[in-house]
Parts: C-alpha cells; structure tokens; sequence
C-alpha cells in the first residue's frame, strides 16, 4: 500500500470508529506520543487504550486529512478533526459541545504498519470550543 492509500485507510478507520480495522494499522512494537498532552504509548495493549481515550472523547469524530507528504517509510499528515466532547478529554468531564481543531502526525512504518507516532494538536482551540478558554481578542498580532 502506498502513503496515501495508507493515510486514507487509517482517516476511513478513525471516521467509521473501527477500533479493530485500526489496531490491524499498528505494529506490536508500537512507541507513540502525543506531545499535546504528554501522554506515550508502547505497544498495542497501549495503542487500545489510546483509541479508547479518543472515541471515547469523541464518539462522532470525524478526520479530513488536508496535506500530507511521504519519505520511505516516514509519513507527515497535516489534519482537521470534529465531533462532540461525550468523553473525558485531559481529564475534562464531558461537556457534550462540539470541537473542531487541527493537528499533525508523522508516523514511521515497518511492515506496512505504525510503528512510531509522533502527534501535535491544537489543545488551545479544543479548550476554547468547549468553553475552558475565553476566545482570542483579535486574530491580528498587536
């Protein structure tokens, strides 16, 4: 499979919320980290609890991928992500409000599947959607 028909499976396996199809996407040796929350994860008994975190977080969340780019077995993907806060989110009790907010993830395969993740994302607009930060003043640098 290519990088593209790769990222494009995996945002398909996030948006039909296939916790099975999307551990068959990751490797046994898996290491993550999100540095947005400063949460790691090694190996799939970690991997299931991540997915776990995040449909749980956002049972209806959807992914657009917007850019991406590939060297070897190293892929950056540049993406939106949507839905409803149902779930605990950095230990914030659900609030049911709606979230739409950007991130990136560079990933490194092995045998066709994750093996290291690295992902940033826009805490400060997930916090602003669900009322814990007051929105910006301007979008103009004063």
């Amino acid at each position: 499979m290519d990088a593209h028909a790769f990222l494009k499976e995996l945002i398909a396996a996030y948006n039909a919320h296939d916790k099975q199809r999307l551990l068959e996407l990751y490797h046994p040796d898996f290491d993550g980290e999100d540095l947005s929350e400063g949460k790691k994860a090694a190996g799939v008994s970690d991997v299931t609890r991540m997915l776990d975190y995040i449909l749980r977080a956002f049972p209806d969340l959807e992914m657009e991928l917007l850019e991406w780019g590939a060297e070897g077995d190293k892929l950056f993907f540049f993406w939106k992500a949507k839905g409803h806060q149902r779930g605990r989110l950095m230990n914030i009790p659900p609030t049911g409000k709606f979230c739409t907010f950007l991130g990136s993830t560079f990933l490194s395969l092995k045998d066709g599947k994750i093996i290291r993740s690295r992902r940033i994302w826009d805490v400060a607009t997930a916090l602003r959607n669900i009322g814990l930060l007051p929105e910006p003043t301007s979008s103009e640098y004063a």
